[in-house]
């Protein structure tokens, strides 16, 4: 091999490890790029975590309880367009405790679509919420009757004949007559209870009750 041939492998060679020095730098470069250009892509595509608001609590709605004060309102519209409202505080209803006011709307409704049979007699025609707090409770039965027509009223209370006056809450005479001494028919009206119109028809009643 003559000393042209050496000297043109050796220059052939240096331009090779040239290339070769050069790609590789080039590969070096681009990765370098693109190590440093991910956390920016990374940065655009990835959210923060979003922190969601707390939801509000829906109010407690306030419920029934043993120790809240409970009033009855008893309104009454007479046949003459006089009225009379006259209220009582009462222990709270057992078949009350724990309801909330959506759930004794419902009881008031059901109670007023199969009313008791005493009630019916008295004229019941409505029954509704006055007030409903934590505190305090207020219903009203509304009544519509020619009670003012009448001076006394007849009940049974604990198997007793009793005599109200017309307001049904006032007693007038403990009779001492038991309610099982009665007839059947008797027994019925007495323990739905019933208005008597003054003394005289209340008298002979009484005296037909104890004959």
């Amino acid at each position: 091999m003559n000393k042209k041939t050496i000297i043109l492998i050796c220059a052939v060679s240096v331009v090779i490890s040239f290339a070769a020095i050069m790609v590789l730098k080039m590969v070096a470069e681009n990765n370098r790029n693109d190590n440093t250009e991910t956390p920016k892509l990374a940065s655009v595509y990835t959210s923060e975590p979003v922190v969601k608001a707390e939801t509000k609590k829906e109010e407690e709605k306030p419920v029934i309880n043993s120790n809240m004060k409970y009033i009855l309102q008893t309104y009454y519209i007479n046949s003459d367009k006089k009225e009379h409202l006259s209220e009582q505080e009462y222990a709270v209803p057992s078949e009350f405790i724990t309801l909330n006011r959506d759930e004794l709307q419902e009881y008031i409704n059901d109670y007023m679509e199969d009313i008791p049979i005493r009630e019916y007699l008295d004229g019941l025609i409505s029954y509704e919420i006055i007030e409903f707090t934590e505190d305090s409770l207020v219903l009203r039965k509304t009544y519509a009757s020619d009670w003012s027509n009448n001076e006394f009223y007849l009940c049974d209370v604990n198997g007793e004949v009793v005599v109200y006056y017309s307001d049904k809450s006032t007693v007038y005479e403990y009779t001492g007559i038991m309610t099982a001494d009665l007839n059947e028919e008797e027994q019925v009206r007495i323990k739905v209870g019933y208005f008597v119109a003054d003394e005289e028809e209340l008298y002979s009643l009484l005296e037909s009750y104890s004959s």
